[in-house]
This record gives structure tokens, C-alpha cells and sequence, in this order.
């Protein structure tokens, strides 16, 4: 377990490094071409749009997710949509020109659809789901063991 975490230590380094030079480079780039004030007043800016987009797209997801409890029903892509929001919120407050596309991208709905796809796939076999008197496991390879369940009911 300990060179599993320690892989995955070395692997996050490594890509936040990268992630680094890569904005740096860019930033660079952008101030060749168009001056140091322009950048930074560029920077801000996608800051601050980002920000307020952010925000928009966030009420909304609330208000979505509220509308498909009131159904009683699931909110999975609403969930999916305030995960991606809430990243591109993170992304769009660090400076730099790369993460600030990445951001914004995840600001589009059918970029969030896709991403929704994605992780469905990828994590549908791997989550088991609990609905009152029946145990529903997502991999079709039986019943959950009464033992693995919790129960987040207060009563």
C-alpha cells in the first residue's frame, strides 16, 4: 500500500510541475506577443468573467439538483455538472492561460455532458446503490453484502 501512495505522490508532483512550466511558458508567450500589462490585465480578466460564470452555472446546478430530489429522484449528472463547476471555479482562480481554457471548457454543457458520459462508464460497475428494502449492485454481480452498506438516514 505505502509504494502504491507513494507512486501516486510522485505522479501528482510530476503533473502539477508540469502543469507549472507549461503556464509559465505560456504566460510568456502571450506576453511576447501582446506586452506584460496586457497579460497580467488578461489574467484578471478571466479571473474575474470566470468567476461570475462560475457562480451562474452554479445556482443553476443547485436548482436542478433541489428539482430532482423534490422529484425523489437521483441528481447524477446534476452532481457530475457541480463537480466539473466546482473544479472549473478552482481552475479559473489560479492564474494562467492553460487552466483558465481548461475551466472554461468545463463551463460548457456539452463538455460536461461528455465528461457525465465518461465517468458513468468508467464508474458505473463500481458503485452499489441502496433504495429502501432493496440492494441494487451496478455490476450486476449480485446483491450488496448487508455488511458494506451505510446508512446515512438520521432516524
Amino acid at each position: 500500500m505505502t509504494d502504491r501512495v507513494s507512486v501516486g505522490r510522485v505522479k501528482f508532483l510530476a503533473l502539477f510541475t508540469i502543469l507549472a512550466l507549461a503556464e509559465m511558458a505560456t504566460f510568456f508567450w502571450v506576453e511576447s506577443i501582446i506586452g506584460l500589462g496586457w497579460a497580467l490585465g488578461l489574467a484578471l480578466l478571466t479571473a474575474v468573467v470566470g468567476s461570475l460564470l462560475v457562480r451562474r452555472a452554479g445556482l443553476s446546478v443547485l436548482a436542478r439538483i433541489r428539482d430532482r430530489v423534490g422529484e425523489g429522484r437521483l441528481p447524477g449528472r446534476e452532481l457530475t455538472d457541480g463537480a466539473a463547476i466546482l473544479v472549473a471555479g478552482a481552475l479559473l482562480i489560479s492564474p494562467g492561460f492553460l487552466t483558465d481554457t481548461i475551466g472554461f471548457l468545463l463551463l460548457i454543457p456539452a463538455v460536461r455532458g461528455l465528461l457525465h458520459r465518461y465517468l458513468t462508464r468508467r464508474w458505473s460497475n463500481r458503485i452499489g446503490v441502496y433504495t429502501g428494502g432493496w440492494t441494487f449492485d451496478a455490476s450486476d454481480a449480485g446483491p450488496i453484502d448487508e455488511d458494506e452498506i451505510i446508512d446515512v438516514d438520521p432516524d
